[in-house]
């Protein structure tokens, strides 16, 4: 992966999802398999659904939730990185100027 703050993180074209009782359910358009996101997941899948970058995903998950820094990079880095295997995500360039959300 790229540089967290150089690089934001948008949904894949053809991903569907919902918010159902809390979580955020997302239906995979390559195998048509359904991916329950709960808790920190969920929100971010929220954050993803503005194309933050990876950094800000990070700060604003640092803010919300009692975690340290380090472990939030290493989890969030990780998370994203699945979903993007899965072809949920995928991690697109800043253009010059531009500010994650």
């Amino acid at each position: 992966m790229a540089d967290n703050g150089t690089m934001k993180v948008r949904h894949c074209e053809g991903a569907v999802w919902r918010l159902i009782d809390g979580e955020v359910v997302v239906l995979s358009p390559v195998d048509i398999s359904i991916h329950a996101l709960t808790g920190c997941g969920g929100r971010v899948w929220e954050l993803i659904m503005e194309e933050a970058t990876v950094s800000e995903i990070i700060d604003a998950i640092c803010d919300e939730y009692d975690v340290e820094p380090q472990r939030a990079q290493r989890e969030i880095t990780e998370f994203v990185n699945k979903l993007a295997a899965m072809k949920l995500v995928e991690m697109v360039p800043l253009v010059s100027g531009e500010v994650g959300r």
